[in-house]
């Protein structure tokens, strides 16, 4: 079980320990799709909710836990342990396993009594002060709650674990060297009798990257202040140091900071006031934030960040047919090497335009791979300067991507050549990776979409980020659009189509490119690479390898990153490509 306070680093441990080899819940109760947390949760929703439910018979919740008495800890186990052990039987159907839920910490002892000593515990200590300002962030949570929770949490993690095998780190040394963290982590499993796949360190770098923080406070700078009491800071500096026994004897703690428990019995009354009616966040007005704090409080919000390559002439002309929709204080991203007249775009107020110039020539899913990175907007959309007519897009995609799981979206397309047909993306309709625009009946709520299109692509910015960007190593853009699509549904995310919004667009490549299999072999190579597995790619392989030009794309290949990002996709998707052509089949998509 991985312990820790939440916005600790628990999801990351939680991956790491599972890219060694134990195994997480079925893949249907995975917690996914979360856009606070792209990289993944790793846990289950299942034992999520009955964790809540379980708090919720105390009159507490995760964000005012209880403190747990042994007549309670009687009740709870007489009433839920035969269910919670056959909940953790059902949820986790090999072993071994590991789990995470924060809200366990406050609820340790009775876990601990249900397991009796078959587990082992893994305690992730963030420093408070980071935890406090990323609670800020995401839940709008004042320091002085936060700081009740991380205490309470910690405390509660600690005594829990008494006499169980048990680890203890801080969010900040498994960040500073994974794959070191992760080879103590072996040794540890090794002592308690438990066999690891060992340490992948391409799987291990891949998913434990800096870009993961958003906070930064020193341990050594720690002290007592308005913001922290100094029975808060002492344990702190207790909990912080690293430990890895087999019985684990927790140090002796300092008393709780008195108004803790004030805090939680004001949240719990508050609570109590609400039930049966509408039940809110949880937390009177006086307890919330004002802002919120940290390394981004202050910088100007960017709503959309437009992406078009440099290189062509109809840069300017495409981008005032996109800027009729950019709300005030967006941004138009311009990669490549030609000049683009800065009077043909006059026309835009209040527009930021920003030139990236390149040294070298640049294709064009190279430029948009470029300024994606680049982009600061909540929403980067990807575009082609190859539009000649736009709907009014801002609104509905903004719309579209605020629903759950949905974080990417592109309109309906229609071209030059046929200009009656509506396209809704793109589907693959063979085992070579062949791909054909659907046509689907008029819709009104927006529709998935196996692949989207390159033409005008919108994504969330923050989970674009997450999920990599967009990958410049295809000879494509069409093709990297389409590796970027499967990628997010393997994540547990959703790319749509907004029906409301058409593009006219100049190229028409409406034909099935099943015969021009030697033309894309390499993209659909990398795709196959990327994504396939076993009899799959295998299959794929052996097909392609009786094409012409496959040796020249293999070697291409070999001497690209695709390990690399190989690595990369297969550390942040919990689902397999099987899930994927599942939710959109070969055979369905051919007829």
């Amino acid at each position: 079980m991985i312990l820790g306070m939440h916005r600790s680093g628990t999801s990351l441990v939680t991956r790491l320990v599972s890219l060694l080899g134990l195994a997480l819940c079925h893949e249907d109760d995975l917690l996914v799709g979360r856009k606070g947390n792209p990289r993944g949760h790793w846990e289950s929703r299942s034992l999520m909710t009955f964790n809540d439910r379980l708090l919720d018979e105390l009159g507490a919740a995760w964000f005012c836990p209880p403190s747990l008495g042994t007549d309670e800890l009687s009740r709870m186990l007489d009433r839920h342990g035969a269910e919670a052990l056959a909940r953790l039987h059902h949820t986790h159907r090999q072993r071994p396993w590991v789990w995470k839920d924060p809200r366990a910490c406050a609820l340790l002892a009775f876990w601990s009594a249900v397991l009796g000593q078959r587990a082992a515990y893994v305690l992730v200590l963030r420093h408070p002060l980071e935890v406090a300002d990323s609670l800020a962030r995401r839940d709008g949570y004042s320091p002085q709650v936060s700081l009740a929770l991380w205490e309470r949490y910690t405390r509660l993690a600690m005594l829990g674990a008494a006499g169980r095998p048990m680890m203890v780190c801080t969010y900040d040394e498994v960040l500073a060297d994974p794959v070191g963290w992760c080879e103590r982590m072996v040794a540890f499993l090794s002592e308690l009798g438990l066999a690891s796949a060992g340490v992948d360190r391409a799987l291990i770098r891949a998913y434990a990257t800096s870009g993961l923080r958003h906070s930064h406070q020193s341990w050594t700078a720690l002290a007592p202040g308005p913001r922290i009491s100094k029975e808060q800071v002492a344990l702190a500096e207790l909990a912080s140091v690293f430990t890895a026994q087999a019985s684990y004897v927790p140090p002796a703690l300092p008393p709780e900071t008195p108004q803790t428990e004030s805090i939680f019995k004001e949240i719990r009354k508050h609570l109590a006031e609400r039930r049966g009616g509408v039940r809110q966040a949880g937390l009177p007005a006086h307890l919330r934030s004002a802002s919120a704090p940290g390394p981004d409080a202050g910088e100007a919000r960017v709503p959309v960040s437009v992406v078009l390559p440099r290189s062509s002439a109809d840069a300017p002309a495409s981008i005032l047919t996109l800027s009729t929709s950019l709300p005030a204080g967006s941004e138009v991203i311009l990669v490549g090497e030609t000049e683009v007249p800065t009077s043909d775009l006059s026309g835009l107020h209040n527009i930021q335009v920003r030139v990236i110039e390149c040294d070298r020539p640049l294709s064009e899913v190279g430029a948009l791979a470029l300024g994606a990175q680049a982009a600061a907007g909540e929403i980067v959309l990807l575009a082609s300067t190859s539009l000649t007519r736009c709907d009014p897009w801002y609104e509905p995609f903004a719309r579209a991507l605020a629903a759950r799981r949905v974080v990417a979206v592109g309109p309906v397309v229609r071209f030059q050549g046929c200009p009656d047909r509506r396209h809704y993306g793109r589907v693959f309709t063979d085992e070579a990776l062949a791909t054909r625009f659907l046509d689907a009946s008029p819709a009104t709520e927006p529709v998935p979409a196996a692949l989207l299109f390159a033409a005008h692509a919108a994504y969330n910015g923050k989970v674009l980020a997450a999920a990599g960007g967009l990958d410049a190593g295809f000879d494509s853009a069409q093709a990297a659009v389409a590796e970027l699509s499967v990628r997010l549904w393997r994540m547990g995310f959703h790319c749509c189509i907004v029906p409301d919004v058409e593009v006219w667009s100049e190229e028409d490549h409406d034909a099935d490119d099943g015969e021009q299999d030697a033309e894309h072999l390499y993209d659909r190579l990398r795709i196959a690479s990327l994504h396939f597995d076993g009899a799959r790619l295998r299959a794929f392989t052996d097909r392609a390898s009786r094409l012409p030009a496959y040796a020249l794309a293999a070697e291409r290949l070999e001497a690209s990153d695709v390990e690399q990002r190989r690595a990369a996709i297969t550390a942040i998707c919990p689902f397999s490509i099987e899930r994927y052509f599942e939710r959109f089949p070969l055979a369905l998509n051919a007829s």
